[in-house]
């Protein structure tokens, strides 16, 4: 595993490590396709995450974009640089000590990685959910032939692959069998979500939230979020518990219409609210309005919204498909299937669970995140990751061999 990276490329692409001596250069670079929480939903607190942690660490940490970054009210870490998108990208890759790109099938990685295997910079992709059956299943054709001439090669000549759940392992083994994978998961910084507002702060906005009891979903609205099973699964409970009222909070990323169609058709509108994007204080209030938080997916990579509810100690409920099982393992919440029968099922059982009960398993979500999901503790995993990616020597426990399960 400690091979030269230049005596590979003269063979077939080998991947692992790199020890060999090279031009002296530093620093972290990310690459991604932009910064554009509206656009780019969980993927941007996610590299803002690790970035933050890994320049909280010592590390020097770049972030280059191809696309515009519209951060808004979102901030970026502290000594965390942000480029892009006029930076002569082959330049900054020639000085970079290791190199993390995020996401499949774009143009950011599809050059990235051109460029650090030219330039003899050892790199690493995340794949962020893009490698799930469900997302491979979406214009599958066009992916099949993309990665038969393009991007199979990128994973196989990378030093390493990120996987941020255990199912993402098997994605990208099928896509890449003998390249290492390191299974790091998504962390999150407790700090911004303590001390919340009252409730009473987003009533004010919006009024028909008063007396309720709140379940949020808060993700892009996009269809692979299963907003057609939560609809189904409102209906059918709708009748018993005429307390309870959704509040959607996120950008309407193609899901909204058909939702609020189904929504109508069933006579429940008014028990509907709909906040659009929420980031910065306006996102800490839709955080404290809420009393639970629901995210019935069909595909997720590892939601940061998740982790987000978890730390504010709400219940949650949440599908197979988002890869935490270890929530319920650890009683911090309720898994099921991404059906409706489960759905329903999965909403009852939080719904008709006492107020202490409930807050047992906002408690228990709470202490499994600080156990083990937040960022110092990811930042730090990624950090020696990146060492032995560069320096070479004994993989870290986070690093698995093809052979290897987690």
């Amino acid at each position: 595993m400690s091979q030269s990276y230049s005596s590979a490329r003269a063979q077939t692409p080998a991947p692992g490590p790199i020890s060999a001596h090279r031009t002296f250069r530093e620093g972290w670079l990310h690459i991604c396709n932009g910064l554009d929480p509206v656009r780019d939903g969980g993927m941007v607190p996610s590299i803002l995450g690790m970035t933050g942690a890994l320049a909280a660490i010592g590390g020097q940490v770049n972030i280059v974009t191809p696309t515009p970054s519209r951060l808004g009210d979102t901030p970026l870490p502290s000594n965390v640089r942000l480029q892009g998108p006029e930076t002569e990208l082959e330049a900054v890759v020639r000085t970079a000590e290791v190199i993390h790109m995020h996401g499949l099938w774009q143009a950011q990685t599809r050059r990235g990685a051109r460029l650090a295997w030219r330039a003899d910079v050892p790199y690493m992709i995340a794949a962020h959910g893009m490698a799930e059956p469900w997302a491979m299943r979406q214009k599958a054709w066009k992916k099949k032939v993309y990665t038969a001439l393009i991007e199979g090669k990128n994973l196989r000549r990378a030093a390493c692959l990120h996987a941020l759940s255990r199912p993402e392992i098997g994605h990208l083994r099928a896509l890449a069998p003998r390249t290492p994978i390191c299974y790091i998961p998504n962390g999150v910084d407790p700090v911004p979500l303590e001390n919340l507002p009252d409730r009473s702060c987003l009533e004010e906005e919006f009024p028909e939230l008063k007396g309720k009891f709140v379940l949020l979903f808060y993700s892009r609205i996009h269809v692979k979020k299963g907003l057609d099973l939560l609809a189904q699964a409102f209906a059918r409970i709708q009748r018993e518990h005429p307390q309870v009222h959704l509040l959607l909070a996120g950008n309407d990323d193609g899901a909204l219409g058909p939702f609020l169609n189904r929504i109508n058709d069933d006579g429940l509108t008014s028990r509907v609210t709909w906040v659009g994007h929420a980031s910065g204080e306006r996102a800490r209030r839709v955080w404290g309005a809420a009393d639970a938080f629901i995210l019935p997916s069909y595909s997720e990579g590892f939601s940061m919204a998740i982790l987000e509810a978890l730390v504010c100690r709400l219940p949650v409920l949440i599908t197979t498909a988002c890869h935490f099982s270890e929530l319920a393992d650890f009683e911090g919440g309720i898994v099921v299937e991404p059906v409706v029968d489960e759905v329903t099922r999965g909403l009852r059982d939080l719904l008709e669970r006492t107020p202490e009960q409930r807050a047992a398993l906002g408690a228990a979500g709470r202490a499994l995140v600080e156990q083990k999901y937040t960022w110092e503790q990811q930042g730090q995993r990624l950090a020696d990751v990146y060492r032995w990616m560069s320096g070479g020597g004994k993989p870290p426990e986070a690093v698995l061999g093809p052979d290897q399960e987690p």
